[in-house]
């Protein structure tokens, strides 16, 4: 989420007299954005769908204040995630030890090293077209700089990668200060638990890409899993 794109657009919504019904719906945004973040951290589909509900919250919320390019923002969030439901949820057919036929659902994996070169080109090159093409205040900058940390990271998620967490991490340590220099200091204390919850989820994951190592289980590298778990 942007919190600095222009500072004329913080003077619209700080300005800006909320009804019950909208600190209501923001109530809910942020519920089901931090639920979100816990299902993903728990490997669980639902990260997705409950993910959909905070976001078309907030396209609403930020269209409604003005705030259009955190709308587009969040409406490709929304787009990804769609994504990131089917191919979590579709079932992949393989070919086991015995030459038999299974059926099963994406696992958890790290990029390979030429992924994780065109995923790291790709993030330096979004940094460098911002410094080029944004206003030369840093908070501006470094706003746009975690939107695309933001976009990766979501792609990751719709991957099922571990190293989502690296992004989510690097965009929510950034937003912290950010938010505070914006005068948003409940919004930071939100980013403080987003951290928080990042690092649990790449140990989280980690450990679950360690667990398809063990003796008896196939092997992490593999893109499919014999079982998928709801927790």
């Amino acid at each position: 989420i942007n919190y600095t794109d222009k500072n004329k657009q913080y003077v619209i919504a700080a300005s800006h007299k909320f009804t019950i019904m909208e600190l209501i719906i923001e109530i809910i945004a942020v519920i089901t954005g931090l639920l979100s973040v816990w299902f993903s951290n728990k490997i669980n589909v639902l990260v997705f769908p409950v993910g959909m509900i905070s976001l078309a919250l907030y396209v609403g919320i930020f269209i409604h204040n003005g705030l259009y390019a955190n709308s587009v923002i969040n409406f490709l969030y929304f787009i990804i995630s769609i994504y990131g439901w089917w191919n979590w949820a579709r079932q992949r057919t393989t070919v086991n030890s015995q030459q038999s036929t299974d059926r099963s659902e994406l696992k958890v994996s790290y990029l390979n090293k030429k992924e994780n070169i065109i995923t790291a080109t790709i993030f330096c090159i979004s940094i460098f077209l911002i410094c080029i093409f944004t206003p030369k205040e840093l908070s501006v900058r470094l706003d746009y700089i975690t939107s695309a940390a933001g976009l990766i990271a979501m792609v990751l998620t719709s991957m099922k990668k571990v190293d989502n967490w690296m992004y989510y991490l690097l965009a929510d340590i950034i937003l912290i200060p950010l938010c505070i220099y914006n005068g948003l200091y409940l919004t930071s204390l939100q980013y403080v638990a987003y951290t928080i919850l990042a690092i649990m989820g790449y140990i989280s994951w980690s450990k679950e890409l360690a667990s398809y190592r063990r003796p008896g289980m196939e092997s992490g590298d593999q893109a499919v899993s014999s079982s998928y778990r709801n927790r």
